[in-house]
């Protein structure tokens, strides 16, 4: 995350003690090692002087607005930020993917000031919308992803990061049912797990309702769904309130689980566990620039640095989430850091006909949901 800053100066100050390659570093956005958890490279390299002119007119706006709803973009993500661009302030909003769309909506054609950037699940909206969304200027794009199958609508939206949905587990609970193994999606049919399962069915959420088209086909079938709804799962709304309830013990196993989520509870002392489940089942974390932005500049120096080593460090460099990128790539990065690894579906929230009836008429029928 770096850009030329006016108030570089200050930084200078401060690291006067760096050596001359962090110097350099600190005026372009504050480079940080990697094993610190940033990235050594300038995603400003490349970019000439009409790049520099954007990232110059970023600095006065002096803040980028984003709308997420993504756990991946949480507070160790925003301090990556503002040690990069300490003069621009980075707003975030989160919001429900289905609630975030109607904001957007109610933006985009009413001149309301709201978001300059975005980072949705929802494929749908964005193609719907590509009118609205603007190219990125920066010279991320064409550096790092030229030919990536991530980058959509002539790299007006790109996939910044694939969320893997899991299987949640509380240890203690488990052990009182006889330790069952929890590895694949064909273990949550386990009988001793009747009452004690409990699972986001992702009702009206496209991304999550294929997931679970995906998942039960990993677990057998149709006949997998039934067998999972004699188990009589508990049903929550999204996956932060079925971690809550795994780590309180309420139940054994949940799925589908965030790992990010999962893992802070455990760090907080909760006898809990994420499992990734194989093959991976993820879902998209899409970003792209508003053509209502009210700090434009802003938004293109977000939306390149998210591009770059250095953002992509700071959305995926925990694990939580896998970059599109092959690790390789992006230079020196945090060994917990990991590609979307061959063989894994990344949903994409365009339900096909098949799968459409497959949620009416098996899945919300088995689940009794709607």
């Amino acid at each position: 995350m770096r850009f030329f800053s006016r108030k570089c100066r200050s930084v200078v100050v401060a690291a006067f003690a760096a050596t001359a390659l962090a110097l350099t570093a600190a005026c372009g956005s504050s480079a940080t090692p990697a094993d610190a958890g940033g990235s050594a490279v300038d995603p400003n390299e490349g970019g000439g002087p009409a790049w520099q002119s954007v990232v110059d007119a970023a600095n006065r706006e002096g803040q980028v607005v984003l709308y997420s709803n993504s756990d991946g973009v949480n507070a160790a993500f925003e301090a990556a930020w503002a040690t990069a661009y300490p003069g621009i302030k980075l707003v975030v909003s989160k919001y429900a993917s289905g609630e975030l769309t109607t904001k957007l909506d109610a933006e985009k054609g009413g001149g309301v000031v709201g978001a300059d950037v975005i980072t949705v699940s929802t494929k749908p909206w964005l193609e719907a919308n590509l009118d609205v969304l603007v190219e990125p200027s920066g010279p991320a794009l064409a550096k790092y992803w030229a030919g990536s199958r991530y980058v959509y609508g002539g790299g007006k939206y790109v996939l910044a990061a694939a969320t893997p949905l899991g299987a949640g587990i509380n240890t203690e609970q488990l052990a009182k049912l006889g330790n069952p193994a929890v590895t694949t999606y064909k273990d949550l049919l386990q009988p001793q797990l009747k009452g004690a399962l409990g699972i986001v069915p992702g009702t009206g959420a496209p991304a999550a309702e294929q997931w679970w088209f995906y998942a039960a086909e990993q677990m057998g079938g149709d006949s997998a769904v039934t067998r999972l709804a004699e188990l009589q799962p508990r049903l929550y709304t999204v996956p932060a309130t079925l971690a809550t309830d795994l780590a309180s013990g309420e139940v054994a196993v949940g799925a589908y689980n965030i790992k990010g989520t999962i893992d802070a509870l455990a760090a907080k002392g909760a006898p809990i566990r994420f499992v990734t489940l194989e093959p991976v089942i993820s879902t998209p974390v899409t970003a792209a620039v508003v053509g209502w932005a009210k700090n434009p500049n802003a938004a293109q120096v977000f939306q390149n640095w998210l591009l770059s080593p250095a953002g992509q460090v700071a959305l995926n460099g925990s694990g939580s989430l896998l970059t599109p990128l092959d690790l390789p790539a992006l230079g020196s990065v945090p060994a917990t850091m990991r590609s979307i690894p061959a063989g894994a579906t990344v949903v994409d929230g365009v339900l096909t006909p098949e799968q459409k009836t497959w949620v009416s008429d098996m899945w919300n029928a088995k689940m009794r949901l709607g």
